[in-house]
């Protein structure tokens, strides 16, 4: 019976979800519409091994080939689900070349397998996939191309597991400073929880090379130990899940939101030195705007609105901040508020205020960034702040 909950596990989490995601179908954007699609394949993907680890040999035989399909494609298309929420507009249809090891490797195994013999079909079977029969050397030719394919899966999903590391964290963080660089609050719109699940995705990925190298007949000879992949595949499907659920912000909404009330002023290229007396009376225009007009009790203040005021455009206006304060918009934005939190947690005619009060008055969103940015520049918290003035 335990055995029988391990391997449906996967299963049933994967199930949930798909169920979710294809109601709100047509609500969806592209991403996650791409994330149903990552579902489904995972679903098909955890059948088959339901039927490996549950022994039904001959089901499993015809699924075989769609398992390697299945196991090579997921971590490709997460990748490129990370893509559509950090650099791709729509799809892109050129990108399907990351699917061709999937591809290649299914159609060489299920070519193998429509040409072996029942005989050849036992032997692969119970001696290489299941081991319920002592290994032995000398199989045919086509016994022994199957045990090759073996061989190239795991090989294939090592490289993938770690690219797929790689670049989506690469990703996310040059997504991040986008964001950074454009908006003053960044609630919501970050992808840290992307980046945290991937990071997840770290320890669910080393199980699986383990699994992979391993082999799934390892599992089967030794079914009590199918707990620990089946646990954390099962948290990193509802972890996946539960986040591209929620996740609602992507690079559409920042390109949107960029070409909002952009300027259309002359941007000086990139190679130019931003000194002389002209940057000089344009960034003193900009503190003006911070330290007078204080522009920055905003909570939604973003780079077009202070470009706007100030007669320049954003790619301009970002680079100044960048060359004079070697920081980002966000937390160029924030260094005001918590210098104004800090005065007015310092000042006895603002005692009653409570720590909420005092970061919607700064200009922050809630107080969890208010919270982050204050520790951040004091290292203490605003309540600690607040007693040791």
């Amino acid at each position: 019976m335990t055995h029988y909950f391990f391997t449906v596990m996967p299963l049933f989490v994967v199930f949930f979800w798909l169920i979710l995601f294809l109601l709100d179908i047509k609500k969806n954007g592209v991403a996650k519409r791409f994330l149903t699609l990552f579902l489904g394949v995972a679903l098909v993907n955890y059948l088959a091994h339901w039927f490996y680890f549950n022994n039904n040999y001959s089901v499993y035989r015809l699924l075989d080939s769609v398992w390697v399909f299945t196991s090579l494609a997921v971590y490709p298309l997460y990748y490129y689900y990370i893509r559509l929420l950090t650099v791709d507009l729509k799809l892109d249809w050129k990108w399907g070349w990351i699917l061709v090891p999937a591809i290649l490797l299914s159609f060489f195994s299920a070519v193998l397998y429509l040409l072996m013999s029942p005989a050849e079909l036992d032997v692969f079977t119970h001696e290489v996939l299941y081991h319920n029969r002592e290994y032995r050397a000398g199989y045919p030719l086509l016994v022994r191309l199957q045990a090759m394919r073996l061989v190239l899966f795991k090989v294939i999903f090592a490289m993938e597991v770690l690219l797929t590391l790689y670049f989506g964290l690469r990703l996310i963080r040059l997504f991040n400073e986008k964001v950074h660089a454009f908006y003053s609050n960044v609630e919501n719109r970050e992808i840290s929880s992307v980046r945290t699940l991937l990071l997840f995705l770290v320890l669910t990925a080393l199980i699986s090379l383990v699994s992979n190298l391993v082999g799934k007949h390892f599992f089967s000879d030794h079914p009590s130990l199918l707990a620990l992949p089946s646990l954390a595949h099962s948290m990193a499907l509802f972890g996946i899940s539960y986040v591209g659920y929620r996740q609602h912000f992507s690079i559409r909404d920042l390109c949107k939101d960029q070409q909002d009330g952009e300027c259309c002023c002359s941007v000086e290229s990139e190679s130019e030195a931003m000194t002389g007396m002209k940057y000089d009376l344009l960034f003193s225009k900009l503190e003006t705007l911070f330290e007078e007009n204080q522009i920055f009790k905003n909570p939604e203040l973003r780079l077009n609105d202070v470009a706007q005021e100030l007669g320049t455009n954003r790619t301009y206006l970002s680079r100044l901040i960048r060359h004079r304060r070697d920081t980002t918009f966000c937390d160029f934005v924030n260094d005001y508020r918590v210098r104004y939190a800090e005065a007015v947690l310092s000042s006895p005619e603002h005692f009653r205020l409570t720590i909420d009060e005092v970061a919607f008055n700064s200009g922050f969103s809630g107080s969890s960034s208010f919270y982050r940015a204050f520790v951040k520049k004091n290292g203490i918290p605003p309540g600690k702040f607040r007693k040791q003035v």
